[in-house]
């Protein structure tokens, strides 16, 4: 293996910056010697001289309707990246979630054939047992290598020749927060209820339920005085977060890094979220969660056609069950949303049945060994190097 290694990681969203914020970190604990280039947010940020090549909002884009209407932008920077990777010449191309915008470039940059030495991988398996399974052999076309969360998901892409590494999902080794520190930090004291909200890191789904989240809060805080609301954010929507909240009623708390959000999580009585990798995080902090999801009219009647599973929320779907309610499209309104927040913070029955629930799914996440999940994706990435 070469000692001076040039990595290109491409994260297209706030759960894909983690993700690879860590498996960067983690690599430089084996190699010093590796330059990264690539697209990122805040936590690929903190990496030691990575740049991001532009900033990660302007392709954290979901739904059929709201990729149409960024198509141009989207295009533009698909274009950008593939010409930054032709310039790099990595050793190898990590490309993370969000797979929409990481197929489009891998596959423009193969065409030119001019990288014959770089390696493609993909962190995070699309979702193919879950909706549009034929997407598999297009991903075994397109990627050298495949890094799975589950153990399950390998026998998908296999089939297709596509070499697949299982690591686990970093959410259940590294939600680690303090919940005394955050009181101290926020001047809330122990008596405070406090319910965060996660509306999400791209626009277009905040921007959809921010509106419901606000009229679930001024019902919330109604029923409950002591209430206290904390919204996570994120660089890509602090911005528009700040500046939707600031005339509500009930003013949240807004936080931003990823310590001061697991912080949040440990502090939280309960919480009410979108769909996506922070209900994970929520299972690990054992927090009392309601699944909120809505996206337009015509990306949800198209997508109704290739999803072939009831849930949308994973430890519904590996457990087979839907203990963690979810409340999508029509059915994501206040006066549903609110009344299922109050049972998540007062029902003392039905927190520990979600609880116990949880601690049954994270049985099932876990691994024997004790290695974290970056050491067996690290572990994986510099096996295709040798």
């Amino acid at each position: 293996m070469k000692k001076n290694l040039k990595i290109f990681v491409i994260a297209g969203e706030a759960s894909g910056d983690i993700l690879a914020g860590d498996l960067m970190n983690a690599l430089l604990l084996k190699n010093k010697n590796i330059s990264f280039f690539g697209v990122g947010g805040e936590e690929m940020a903190k990496v030691k001289n990575f740049k991001s090549l532009f900033n990660i909002s302007d392709i954290a884009v979901m739904g059929f309707s709201e990729i149409i209407k960024n198509l141009f932008l989207i295009k533009k920077r698909i274009n950008q990246t593939v010409d930054e990777i032709v310039r790099v010449q990595p050793d190898v191309v990590i490309t993370v979630d969000a797979p929409g915008f990481n197929m489009a470039v891998v596959k423009k940059v193969r065409k030119l054939g001019i990288l014959k030495n770089t390696k493609f991988v993909h962190y995070v398996a699309p979702q193919v047992w879950a909706w549009k399974e034929k997407r598999a052999e297009k991903i075994a076309r397109i990627f050298d290598y495949l890094l799975c969360f589950f153990p399950f998901e390998p026998k998908y892409f296999e089939r297709y020749g596509l070499k697949c590494f299982v690591v686990g999902h970093t959410a259940v080794k590294n939600v680690q927060g303090d919940r005394k520190r955050f009181l101290k930090n926020y001047g809330l004291s122990e008596k405070d209820v406090i319910v965060t909200l996660l509306p999400g890191s791209r626009r277009q789904m905040v921007e959809r339920l921010l509106p419901i989240y606000r009229d679930v809060v001024d019902e919330l805080c109604v029923k409950i005085p002591n209430l206290k609301i904390v919204i996570p954010t994120t660089e890509t929507i602090d911005y528009f977060i700040f500046s939707e909240t600031r005339n509500w009623k009930y003013e949240p708390i807004i936080v931003k890094g990823k310590q001061n959000r697991y912080d949040a999580f440990m502090a939280s009585r309960a919480s009410l979220c979108i769909s996506g990798t922070a209900v994970l995080e929520l299972s690990v902090a054992k927090v009392p969660t309601v699944v909120a999801y809505k996206i337009s009219k015509i990306s949800y009647a198209i997508a109704k056609h290739f999803v072939k599973i009831k849930n949308v929320t994973l430890p519904n779907i590996i457990m087979g069950k839907t203990f963690v309610p979810e409340f999508i499209q029509d059915r994501c309104n206040a006066e549903e949303l609110t009344k299922a927040m109050m049972k998540a913070i007062t029902n003392k029955k039905y927190r520990e049945s979600q609880m116990k629930n949880f601690d049954l799914f994270l049985k099932k996440m876990n691994f024997n060994d004790k290695k974290s999940p970056s050491d067996r994706a690290v572990d994986a990435i510099l096996s295709i190097l040798k």
